[in-house]
């Protein structure tokens, strides 16, 4: 099934196909939903060689730090996925470039004391912060190369042209699939990490989750303004990641991406319907707040049919 093309001359008509579209497909999710679970499973590999790791250790960042190194690189442009502090950096016989300024990346530090009350002790754990810096910022030390799996994803031409229509700015690298609305650009995992899953292929899981991203990059206030950047695990995080999730269905379907819903959104849409308590007015608004969200996107694609 493929999305309508809009003409000026029957837009009322398209747009009636779009709402009966976009009624078949959340029917048919929705079913999905009631038949699967919420196991959801990551669709890609966790690749230290592909993530930022500590230079020294070669443990790889997890959490927040993730995102800060991944945030730091775009905005200072360093090609490394290698970190390591001033004097680890000194250890390995590298010197810190002059001028250059460290990463602040946090972890959390624990210590016993008494409590005043019961004259117990305790342990209590402090979050602190850590400068690092790239291996790009520093002289004496050869970055490794980073080591990339064979890629099973096969381009889809229309899905890749309207990002570039778009405009958006996709980064690749790491671990994490993200959209962060104060740089206004989407992190992606590199596609040879997408292993896909028992019900979805490479090429069906890495597309769907640029799309997913997508949708949270139409939420932006130059945008469609919807309210974006709100608390994990809160009713607000889970409503704007049930938009994103089905927005991704609407397009992706649209797009030949996928022939028709895929378990995999199901399980991650029931993982969002747990958090607001099988609240289906939130879903039915979630859907259509999707559907907008879809069509904002598949405009660009019907730019590049007109450019054609």
């Amino acid at each position: 099934m493929v999305w309508p093309r809009q003409n000026t001359s029957k837009q009322r008509k398209v747009q009636t196909m779009r709402k009966d579209f976009a009624k078949e497909i959340s029917q048919q999710v929705i079913q999905l939903m009631q038949e699967h679970g919420s196991d959801w499973a990551k669709p890609w590999m966790d690749q230290a060689g592909m993530g930022h790791k500590n230079a020294v250790s070669g443990k790889e960042y997890r959490g927040t730090n993730t995102f800060i190194t991944a945030l730091s690189c775009y905005k200072q442009g360093f090609a490394s996925n290698e970190w390591a502090s001033f004097k680890q950096w000194q250890a390995k016989g590298a010197k810190v470039k002059k001028g250059q300024k460290g990463t602040h990346i946090i972890f959390y530090d624990s210590k016993v004391i008494e409590d005043r009350e019961t004259q117990e002790e305790k342990r209590i754990f402090i979050l602190k912060g850590w400068p690092v810096f790239n291996a790009d910022q520093v002289d004496g030390y050869e970055p490794k190369p980073i080591e990339k799996p064979d890629n099973k994803v096969k381009p889809v031409d229309r899905a890749d042209q309207l990002v570039v229509n778009s405009g958006a700015i996709v980064k690749t690298g790491g671990n994490r699939a993200f959209y962060t609305k104060e740089q206004d650009f989407i992190q992606m995992p590199d596609p040879a990490a997408f292993t896909g899953t028992e019900t979805s292929t490479p090429q069906e899981s890495y597309y769907s989750t640029l799309l997913h991203e997508m949708i949270h990059w139409s939420g932006h206030k130059s945008r469609l303004d919807r309210p974006l950047g709100n608390r994990f695990g809160s009713n607000a995080y889970a409503f704007e990641e049930l938009i994103a999730e089905m927005g991704s269905v609407f397009a992706g379907i649209a797009l030949g991406v996928n022939a028709e819903p895929r378990p995999d959104h199901a399980k991650y849409l029931n993982n969002w319907l747990e958090v607001l308590k099988d609240n289906d007015r939130a879903m039915i608004s979630a859907f259509g707040k999707a559907q907008k969200a879809a069509d904002y996107l598949l405009e660009f694609d019907q730019q590049a049919e007109k450019a054609a």
